[in-house]
């Protein structure tokens, strides 16, 4: 099996380091408009009330977006009090700023507790990098070095064929940087050399839904398809590599022609 180098290149400039304690920094606690951190809001809705806890406020010119922990909605209106008694729903979800200021009733104010934050912190690890590590108090030098020391780990287990052993480097390299392709594509690459093209198809879509410009991942999906002799979509996959990859269009249509050739 051919077996893919791929350059050891990690863009991760502006990342920062996950620490295990998470500790709320002056830029975490601020105050946007009148709503802060910790505001607590209920609204009555088909007769049962939703309660929701603020754990942060993003802002732009255009618009505002709330991050809230929910808790479990409950036939009477609750007081500050009661709420560590109510289950949690959704450790992180979002409500639109004018919404929450039209019908939404505030009903008193208690900082987000650690464990309350898991779920938003999850949000920010793989929606705002520079965020994430900026709440959880990391360091982007040691993100780095982590995640790169993890890459290569993986990339010398796969050339020395120990493929299951490399694909748990990747994904532990993955858990730290969680939109770090370049190991997604050497896991898909791995599943190639021990004969899984189902697999890593999978990889190389999931590749390609955090790096759309990812042109390894779209060129080897359709080889996983050729390999799997399903040659009617290894023909769509190139076709649409030409279509997305104007730049690199040779590479693609070679392939594409061929198979055409071949399975008219």
């Amino acid at each position: 099996m051919h077996n893919v180098l791929i350059s050891f290149i990690l863009l991760f400039t502006y990342l920062s380091i996950f620490t295990p304690e998470v500790r709320a920094s002056n830029a975490y606690y601020k105050v946007t408009h009148h709503y802060k951190i910790g505001d607590v809001f209920t609204i009555n809705d088909g007769g049962l009330w939703h309660t929701a806890k603020i754990l942060d406020i993003d802002t732009n010119a255009q618009s505002s977006t709330i991050h809230v922990l929910r808790y479990q909605p409950a036939a009477d209106k609750p007081a500050l009090k009661q709420l560590r008694a109510l289950p949690i729903s959704a450790y992180h979800s979002t409500i639109a700023h004018a919404k929450l200021a039209q019908k939404w009733q505030f009903i008193g104010h208690e900082v987000p507790l650690k464990p309350e934050l898991k779920g938003y912190i999850n949000y920010l690890k793989h929606n705002d990098f520079n965020k994430y590590a900026e709440v959880t108090n990391q360091k982007v030098d040691d993100l780095i070095f982590r995640a790169n020391t993890l890459y290569t780990k993986g990339y010398a287990l796969n050339q020395a064929a120990q493929y299951v052993q490399a694909i748990e480097a990747y994904h532990q390299a993955i858990n730290i940087y969680p939109l770090y392709f370049e190991a997604i594509d050497n896991i898909g690459f791995a599943y190639m050399d021990m004969g899984d093209f189902n697999t890593a198809i999978d990889y190389f879509n999931q590749s390609l839904e955090i790096h759309p410009a990812g042109t390894t991942a779209q060129y080897y999906k359709g080889m996983c398809y050729i390999n799997l002799e399903d040659y009617e979509r290894a023909m769509a996959t190139f076709k649409q590599g030409m279509e997305s990859f104007p730049e690199q269009k040779q590479v693609f249509e070679e392939i594409y022609k061929k198979l055409k050739e071949t399975n008219l």
